[in-house]
């Protein structure tokens, strides 16, 4: 979830916010008698390791679902330091763009069994 890991470092005042957490902030918001019904997952650490096993991604969707939560959208890891890298880069950087897009598709096709 994007907002617990932009512009947020380990080991610092600023550290990530723990996925759980994020969820709990989630449902407790609402904002003029409307509550959100979903979340936005990006495809990184430490939330969602791109390359996490079926049953361990099952069990996160287990804990989203447990908040009565859906995962509404997937964020592939697409920029330099996660998996990807530019599309517009040398031929690495396309071929690692493209891996991002495939993990990603890997866990949605896993969370929507």
């Amino acid at each position: 979830m994007w907002p617990g890991l932009v512009g947020k470092e380990p080991g610092t005042d600023h550290p990530p916010i723990a996925l759980d957490r994020m969820l709990e902030l989630t449902v407790a918001a609402e904002v003029n008698g409307r509550k959100f019904d979903g979340v936005d997952l990006f495809m990184f650490h430490p939330h969602t390791d791109p390359d996490a096993s079926e049953d361990t991604i099952k069990a996160m969707a287990d804990q989203i679902a447990a908040k009565g939560l859906k995962v509404g959208s997937l964020v592939a890891p697409v920029w330099p330091g996660t998996v990807g890298g530019s599309a517009f880069g040398s031929a690495d950087d396309r071929k690692n763009f493209v891996l991002a897009g495939e993990k990603a598709c890997r866990i949605a096709d896993i969370l929507k069994a």
